[in-house]
């Protein structure tokens, strides 16, 4: 992941703006907005001041939520949550399990990756500058700094390797351990701002951080501060396409069929039956663009402006569970289960059998908590499901990839990857 988005431009210092642009500049980090003539000058230092950081860390937000939908969406296809029954060629591509270069969404979603996380690293570099005196104890900063480290989870989460700041290829182990460093930095500034919400925000990304990890006992220790109710929702609206929850166009009946749920979750009855893999069934006839592959509609984001889990107490009760499960504590891992069934007005899970029984549950889980929000190709990857282990749609190899290759850009400039640029 390239930490500089704009790392072969030229900065945009003394470029001229009007204010009506400074939205995209926050969000574009500013490269391809040059030598614009206008009636007035927006330099780069004028977006150091404490007038300017509040649509500063607006920006950091957008461009995390603008990765967001459009990676879980791509997962979802990656992960066999579902099926692409339209026409476009990327979204197929990634349904039947190509996810190396030069795949376009990986490309793209390398590149969206790599923005986010540059711009919320720059935007700590602009309160600093904004509020010499608190910025460690600002609750600006402890923002800007828990979704750059939701970023970085999503990243290390469906990637393969990533890069910062044009340097070598880092492990996805490398990745979350940059996560943790980041999301205890925010906990700390959070805690001196007296900004409880970020604190448990922050809690929560380094409790999952820390369970892919390994650590256990520090999961735990951080998921046990996280009460009931807790919610952590990214805010999509209509107002602009670029603040659209990518689902609804792709997925929904009123705008297109091109991406519809995939066949191991709508011919499950047990999944219909499940309130947390919400679909609409227009039965056996329906297809999408297609003309060939049965279309479900998911009906967990109905609208562009729907909401998005980024996460929740439901999801920190599962991370606890399974850190648990993994310290052999099968009578607690049920209890944090059924917590979480018992919100989704579903029955309990019965008493714990083996440990392989509690973890077959554990996985049930989490693909229905956290269906279509990114994690699921992650989950199928670390816990070597056999469904990964067929063959790729059109050939060209044995099984289907697990994770995206570095992106295309990124490994034709960087000067550390071996088709980098001089």
């Amino acid at each position: 992941m390239n930490g500089d988005p704009r790392p072969r431009r030229r900065t945009c210092s003394r470029a001229r703006v009007t204010t009506a642009t400074l939205a995209v500049l926050l969000v574009a980090g500013c490269g391809d907005l040059l030598d614009v003539d206008n009636e007035s000058d927006i330099l780069d230092e004028d977006l150091n001041t404490p007038d300017a950081i509040a649509p500063v860390v607006t920006g950091v937000a957008g461009d995390f939520g603008a990765f967001y939908s459009q990676t879980a969406h791509n997962v979802g296809l990656a992960a066999f949550e579902l099926w692409h029954t339209g026409s476009h060629g990327d979204d197929r591509e990634t349904d039947e399990g190509f996810m190396r270069r030069p795949s376009s969404q990986g490309n793209g979603g390398y590149n969206s990756a790599s923005r986010a996380y540059w711009v919320a690293t720059d935007a700590q570099r602009r309160i600093r500058e904004a509020f010499p005196d608190d910025a460690e104890s600002r609750e600006e900063m402890a923002q800007v700094v828990v979704w750059g480290g939701f970023t970085l989870l999503m990243a290390a989460d469906n990637w393969c390797a990533f890069t910062f700041d044009a340097g070598p290829a880092v492990t996805p182990a490398e990745v979350y351990e940059r996560a943790e460093a980041d999301f205890t930095r925010a906990l700390d500034i959070a805690t001196a701002a007296n900004s409880p919400t970020w604190q448990l925000r922050a809690l929560a990304g380094r409790a999952r951080a820390r369970l892919f990890l390994g650590n256990d006992a520090g999961a735990i220790a951080d998921a046990m501060e996280i009460p009931v109710g807790f919610e952590f929702d990214y805010n999509y609206s209509a107002n602009d396409s670029r603040e659209y929850n990518h689902y609804a166009g792709h997925t929904r009946d009123k705008y297109r069929r091109e991406v519809g749920v995939h066949p191991r979750f709508f011919e499950d009855p047990a999944r219909h039956a499940d309130p947390r893999t919400p679909m609409i069934d227009w039965g056996e006839d329906a297809v999408g663009p297609d003309a060939i592959r049965r279309w479900v509609e998911q009906d967990k984001y109905p609208e562009y402006e729907t909401d998005m889990s980024v996460s929740s107490w439901r999801e920190v009760r599962l991370i606890e569970a399974e850190a648990e499960l993994n310290r052999g504590n099968l009578q607690r891992a049920v209890a944090l289960m059924n917590e979480v069934r018992t919100a989704a007005g579903l029955d309990p899970y019965g008493a714990p059998g083996t440990a392989d029984e509690v973890l077959d549950q554990l996985r049930w889980e989490r693909s229905a908590e956290l269906w279509l929000q990114g994690q699921t190709l992650l989950d199928l990857r670390r816990f070597n499901d056999p469904l990964l282990d067929v063959p790729p749609g059109r050939g060209g190899g044995g099984v289907r990839d697990r994770c995206w290759e570095i992106g295309e850009d990124e490994y034709q400039t960087n000067p550390n990857l071996s088709g980098g640029g001089s």
